[in-house]
């Protein structure tokens, strides 16, 4: 019995797979749409002139983010002067 019920459970399944398949071929086709139509009215060239602005201002306030910090300091290592020897 049990045997049956664990052969059957995943043909259970299947249907809502088979429309889960078919869901992304319609997002996939409403996408293509969208995008067209971005292309048509020119929405499309706006979000890319967009996108590149903002990469470019991101990209300079990272470069004065840069330039505002402080150099790191160095220390260095002289030998220790001799001792006099007392006489």
């Amino acid at each position: 019995m049990f045997r049956k019920l664990l052969l059957t459970l995943p043909l259970l399944f299947l249907p809502g797979m088979a429309l889960a398949e078919m869901g992304s071929k319609i997002d996939r086709d409403r996408v293509n749409r969208e995008v067209e139509a971005m292309q048509r009215d020119g929405r499309w060239e706006r979000a890319i002139a967009e996108g590149r602005a903002n990469k470019q201002a991101f990209e300079t306030l990272r470069q004065a983010q840069n330039h505002m910090r402080q150099p790191t300091t160095e220390y260095t290592v002289s030998e220790p002067a001799r001792r006099r020897a007392r006489h």
